[in-house]
């Protein structure tokens, strides 16, 4: 008679499964270069074309009147375009890999955030040279916007993380919906989106409350911004999940 010997391997729990979904997203190491490196040379192209307009004018650039540049848009776009590839290629790889949808979003939800949180310290960071270097000697600012700087520099990475991460959901969103409907239904939810917009935009200046509309956001601050824009990020989340339930691999 022949024993035989079984080894049972227990499930793993929730949290580590979310934990493996959210290292998932970085295998691709690519996930955080790419936006990396589009961080550090968008930095360098704006700070380049700083000495050029600056040398350019003969002076005109003032500490009164600085220049505002936008290379700290470069590698906000370039996560938002990563987080729809991660409902594109990385959304089927983990159904391959027998993740449910619900970890999937859980660990997606948290690889995003983190990224967020480090973007936004990036940010701060770069804001804080900038500051520091009087936009390099050339009054040239890419990050240490005035209008971000009312709570410092810390204030300022907050609300770009808050950013960051509303981004990302919803080039999430956009990316799990394609999979969901064609492409035609894909542009009149867009569409759809645009003339709600409009819509709003066209209420507001016939009630003649652009002034109102600015003032508000004018008296909050960087921080108190950023916890508004949790709002839309948690409605984000949760779209997103309702999107991924019955998305196709």
């Amino acid at each position: 008679m022949t024993a035989m010997t079984t080894t049972m391997t227990s499930p793993r729990s929730t949290p580590q499964r979310i934990g493996a979904a959210f290292r998932l997203h970085f295998v691709n190491r690519q996930f955080t270069l790419v936006p990396l490196a589009v961080f550090v040379a968008g930095w360098a192209v704006g700070v380049a074309i700083g000495f050029g307009i600056h040398q350019s004018v003969d002076g005109a650039i003032t500490a009164e009147n600085p220049m505002l540049l936008g290379a700290s848009q470069a590698a906000l776009w370039t996560l938002l375009i990563y987080a729809g590839l991660a409902a594109s290629n990385t959304f089927p790889f983990a159904l391959a890999l027998s993740f449910s949808r619900r970890t999937f979003m859980a660990g997606t939800a948290g690889a995003f955030l983190v990224t967020s949180l480090g973007f936004g310290g990036l940010f701060a960071l770069a804001a804080l040279v900038e500051q520091a270097t009087d936009g390099f000697g050339v009054h040239a600012y890419s990050f240490a916007l005035p209008f971000l700087l009312q709570q410092g520099v810390v204030g300022a990475g907050i609300l770009a993380a808050a950013v960051c991460l509303v981004a990302m959901l919803l080039g999430f969103g956009f990316a799990m919906l394609y999979r969901r409907v064609t492409v035609l239904q894909l542009w009149i939810v867009i569409l759809a989106l645009v003339l709600i917009i409009a819509a709003a935009a066209i209420l507001v200046t016939a009630a003649d409350r652009w002034p109102t509309v600015l003032g508000w956001f004018a008296e909050q601050s960087t921080v108190g911004l950023a916890a508004w824009l949790l709002l839309p990020a948690a409605l984000l989340a949760v779209v997103d999940y309702l999107l991924i339930r019955r998305a196709a691999p």
